[in-house]
Protein backbone atom coordinates (compact mmCIF):
# COMPACT_ATOMS: atom_id res chain seq x y z
CA UNK A 1 0.00 0.00 0.00
CA UNK A 2 2.93 2.35 0.65
CA UNK A 3 3.97 2.06 -2.99
CA UNK A 4 0.48 3.14 -4.07
CA UNK A 5 0.58 6.18 -1.77
CA UNK A 6 3.47 7.59 -3.79
CA UNK A 7 2.15 6.55 -7.20
CA UNK A 8 -1.32 7.92 -6.42
CA UNK A 9 0.11 11.45 -6.55
CA UNK A 10 1.21 10.91 -10.14
CA UNK A 11 -2.46 11.08 -11.21
CA UNK A 12 -2.99 14.79 -10.35
CA UNK A 13 0.56 15.61 -11.47
CA UNK A 14 0.15 14.02 -14.92
CA UNK A 15 -3.35 15.50 -15.18
CA UNK A 16 -1.99 19.02 -14.79
CA UNK A 17 0.80 18.37 -17.31
CA UNK A 18 -1.84 17.36 -19.85
CA UNK A 19 -4.18 20.22 -19.05
CA UNK A 20 -1.40 22.81 -19.18
CA UNK A 21 -1.02 22.01 -22.87
CA UNK A 22 -4.74 22.67 -23.26
CA UNK A 23 -4.69 25.88 -21.20
CA UNK A 24 -1.75 27.26 -23.17
CA UNK A 25 -3.09 26.40 -26.63
CA UNK A 26 -6.91 26.33 -26.35
CA UNK A 27 -7.74 30.02 -26.76
CA UNK A 28 -5.88 30.54 -30.02
CA UNK A 29 -6.95 27.15 -31.32
CA UNK A 30 -10.63 27.89 -30.60
CA UNK A 31 -10.37 31.21 -32.47
CA UNK A 32 -8.84 29.59 -35.56
CA UNK A 33 -9.72 25.91 -35.68
CA UNK A 34 -13.14 25.36 -34.13
CA UNK A 35 -14.71 24.28 -37.43
CA UNK A 36 -15.27 20.55 -37.40
CA UNK A 37 -14.95 18.35 -40.46
CA UNK A 38 -17.27 15.80 -38.85
CA UNK A 39 -19.95 17.60 -36.78
CA UNK A 40 -20.15 16.53 -33.14
CA UNK A 41 -22.67 17.39 -30.45
CA UNK A 42 -19.76 18.51 -28.24
CA UNK A 43 -16.90 20.91 -28.73
CA UNK A 44 -13.58 20.97 -26.91
CA UNK A 45 -13.26 23.42 -24.03
CA UNK A 46 -16.96 24.24 -23.89
CA UNK A 47 -16.50 26.44 -26.98
CA UNK A 48 -14.77 29.03 -24.82
CA UNK A 49 -12.69 31.94 -25.95
CA UNK A 50 -11.47 32.49 -22.39
CA UNK A 51 -8.20 31.08 -21.13
CA UNK A 52 -9.07 32.20 -17.60
CA UNK A 53 -12.44 30.47 -17.59
CA UNK A 54 -10.91 27.25 -18.86
CA UNK A 55 -8.06 27.52 -16.32
CA UNK A 56 -10.56 27.88 -13.46
CA UNK A 57 -12.37 24.77 -14.68
CA UNK A 58 -9.07 22.84 -14.82
CA UNK A 59 -8.18 24.08 -11.33
CA UNK A 60 -11.52 22.81 -9.99
CA UNK A 61 -10.88 19.39 -11.54
CA UNK A 62 -7.36 19.33 -10.11
CA UNK A 63 -8.76 20.03 -6.64
CA UNK A 64 -11.13 17.05 -7.03
CA UNK A 65 -8.27 14.76 -8.06
CA UNK A 66 -6.13 15.99 -5.15
CA UNK A 67 -8.99 15.44 -2.68
CA UNK A 68 -9.58 11.91 -4.01
CA UNK A 69 -5.83 11.22 -3.71
CA UNK A 70 -5.74 12.58 -0.15
CA UNK A 71 -8.79 10.51 0.78
CA UNK A 72 -7.10 7.39 -0.54
CA UNK A 73 -3.76 8.06 1.11
CA UNK A 74 -5.23 9.03 4.48
CA UNK A 75 -7.99 6.42 4.80
CA UNK A 76 -6.79 3.65 2.50
CA UNK A 77 -10.07 4.00 0.55
CA UNK A 78 -8.99 4.39 -3.08
CA UNK A 79 -12.29 3.60 -4.81
CA UNK A 80 -13.11 7.17 -5.81
CA UNK A 81 -9.51 7.87 -6.84
CA UNK A 82 -9.50 4.65 -8.88
CA UNK A 83 -12.73 5.65 -10.64
CA UNK A 84 -11.46 9.15 -11.42
CA UNK A 85 -8.20 7.73 -12.75
CA UNK A 86 -10.14 5.36 -15.03
CA UNK A 87 -12.35 8.24 -16.19
CA UNK A 88 -9.26 10.27 -17.06
CA UNK A 89 -7.79 7.39 -19.08
CA UNK A 90 -11.11 6.95 -20.93
CA UNK A 91 -11.19 10.72 -21.58
CA UNK A 92 -7.68 10.73 -23.05
CA UNK A 93 -8.34 7.78 -25.35
CA UNK A 94 -11.88 8.60 -26.40
CA UNK A 95 -11.62 12.35 -26.90
CA UNK A 96 -7.95 13.23 -27.43
CA UNK A 97 -6.91 10.18 -29.42
CA UNK A 98 -10.07 9.26 -31.32
CA UNK A 99 -13.03 11.68 -31.49
CA UNK A 100 -11.38 15.11 -31.68
CA UNK A 101 -8.49 14.17 -34.02
CA UNK A 102 -10.92 12.41 -36.38
CA UNK A 103 -13.40 15.27 -36.23
CA UNK A 104 -10.93 18.09 -36.79
CA UNK A 105 -8.24 16.22 -38.76
CA UNK A 106 -5.55 18.49 -37.38
CA UNK A 107 -3.88 19.29 -34.07
CA UNK A 108 -6.30 19.53 -31.14
CA UNK A 109 -4.96 20.95 -27.85
CA UNK A 110 -4.06 18.16 -25.47
CA UNK A 111 -3.32 15.50 -28.07
CA UNK A 112 0.46 15.56 -27.56
CA UNK A 113 0.34 15.18 -23.78
CA UNK A 114 -2.53 12.68 -24.05
CA UNK A 115 -0.15 10.38 -25.90
CA UNK A 116 2.74 11.16 -23.54
CA UNK A 117 0.76 10.57 -20.34
CA UNK A 118 -1.36 7.58 -21.38
CA UNK A 119 1.31 4.95 -20.66
CA UNK A 120 2.11 6.32 -17.17
CA UNK A 121 -1.63 6.59 -16.42
CA UNK A 122 -2.19 2.99 -17.51
CA UNK A 123 0.78 1.84 -15.44
CA UNK A 124 -0.61 3.63 -12.37
CA UNK A 125 -3.99 1.99 -13.01
CA UNK A 126 -2.31 -1.43 -13.35
CA UNK A 127 -0.27 -0.88 -10.18
CA UNK A 128 -3.39 0.24 -8.29
CA UNK A 129 -5.27 -2.88 -9.39
CA UNK A 130 -2.33 -5.04 -8.34
CA UNK A 131 -2.20 -3.44 -4.89
CA UNK A 132 -5.94 -3.03 -4.32
CA UNK A 133 -6.91 -6.34 -5.93
CA UNK A 134 -10.44 -5.17 -6.73
CA UNK A 135 -12.92 -7.75 -7.99
CA UNK A 136 -14.53 -7.33 -11.40
CA UNK A 137 -17.66 -6.02 -9.67
CA UNK A 138 -15.65 -3.47 -7.67
CA UNK A 139 -13.77 -2.36 -10.80
CA UNK A 140 -17.06 -1.93 -12.69
CA UNK A 141 -18.62 -0.06 -9.77
CA UNK A 142 -15.74 2.39 -9.18
CA UNK A 143 -15.07 2.99 -12.86
CA UNK A 144 -18.77 3.70 -13.44
CA UNK A 145 -19.03 6.00 -10.41
CA UNK A 146 -15.79 7.82 -11.28
CA UNK A 147 -16.77 8.21 -14.93
CA UNK A 148 -20.28 9.49 -14.15
CA UNK A 149 -19.03 11.94 -11.50
CA UNK A 150 -16.23 13.21 -13.76
CA UNK A 151 -18.57 13.48 -16.76
CA UNK A 152 -21.17 15.36 -14.73
CA UNK A 153 -18.51 17.68 -13.36
CA UNK A 154 -17.03 18.41 -16.80
CA UNK A 155 -20.50 19.03 -18.24
CA UNK A 156 -21.28 21.45 -15.41
CA UNK A 157 -17.95 23.24 -15.92
CA UNK A 158 -18.37 23.46 -19.70
CA UNK A 159 -21.90 24.82 -19.34
CA UNK A 160 -20.65 27.52 -16.96
CA UNK A 161 -17.27 28.35 -18.47
CA UNK A 162 -18.29 31.88 -19.42
CA UNK A 163 -19.42 32.46 -15.81
CA UNK A 164 -16.06 31.13 -14.60
CA UNK A 165 -14.33 33.57 -16.95
CA UNK A 166 -16.37 36.48 -15.55
CA UNK A 167 -15.41 35.44 -12.01
CA UNK A 168 -11.78 36.00 -12.97
CA UNK A 169 -12.54 39.45 -14.37
CA UNK A 170 -11.95 38.39 -17.97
Amino acid sequence: MNELKWFAWLFPLLFIVHDMEEIITAKNWCKKELHQIIPLPITPFGNTKSTAGFAVAVFEELILWILATLLGNITGFYGLWYGFLAANIIHLILFHMIIFPLSYRRYVPGVVTAWLTLIPFCYIFYLAQTVLNYSVLQIALWVTIGFLLALGNVKLLHNNIDLLARLTGE
